[in-house]
């Protein structure tokens, strides 16, 4: 039984360190090989914080969001860059995280100016991954949606911007030589009831 979540969306800059190395201590709890330097350094770079917290008002779960301007066959578009995203484990189940998230996604769309908006997703674990399918009919790389060609390129773009050489178009992959963030072992079995999941089957070929 899930515990009982409420959200909160913030701008970085307004969490004080007590907050930060709390919400730095779910994420290495849940991550393997990450550095809390690099980790408050991307936070910085985000626009707001989802924080989900219990009845205490400990963190349980929170999500990084960055909204920015890019172009799209010489049309302005918005892009919503969701980065690290973690739930403890004992609260798995809560959709406090997506209703966040579509509020989030909703002021990004409504602008000023409104615009055409994508949402540029980094999933480390396939729970994440399945936002995509949830949220979505159309998204790439998936299974069994069709997608503008245009959009493979819009996608190249992004991740060559923020990853550089790590990217592979090819398979839509970033690889770091060294890792920068992967899941404890003890959250990669994938449960019995999920595994032939299509989508699940697809980010794991991947």
């Amino acid at each position: 039984m899930t515990s009982s979540l409420t959200y909160r969306i913030l701008q970085p800059s307004l969490l004080d360190p007590i907050l930060r190395a709390e919400v730095f201590a779910l994420f290495s709890r849940c991550y393997d090989c990450v550095s809390a330097t690099a980790f408050l350094q991307d936070l910085e770079e985000k626009t707001s914080i989802i924080l989900l917290t219990d009845k205490t008002g400990k963190v349980q779960g929170f999500s990084t969001q960055q909204v920015y301007e890019w172009t799209l066959a010489g049309e302005p578009i918005r892009i919503l860059y969701s980065g690290d995203t973690v739930i403890d484990p004992g609260s798995w189940g809560s959709q406090e995280l997506a209703k966040a998230w579509c509020r989030v996604a909703a002021a990004a769309m409504q602008g000023p100016p409104v615009r055409r908006t994508f949402w540029f997703l980094i999933s480390k674990g396939y729970r994440t991954y399945l936002y995509l399918p949830l949220f979505f009919r159309h998204f790439i790389p998936g299974v069994g949606t069709a997608a503008p060609q245009e959009w493979n390129g819009l996608l190249d773009e992004l991740a060559r911007h923020k990853f550089h050489d790590a990217y592979d178009p090819q398979t839509s992959l970033i690889r770091f030589p060294a890792s920068r963030g992967q899941l404890t072992p003890e959250l990669i079995p994938i449960p019995q009831n999920r595994q032939d999941d299509p989508h699940v089957t697809f980010f794991l070929q991947r």
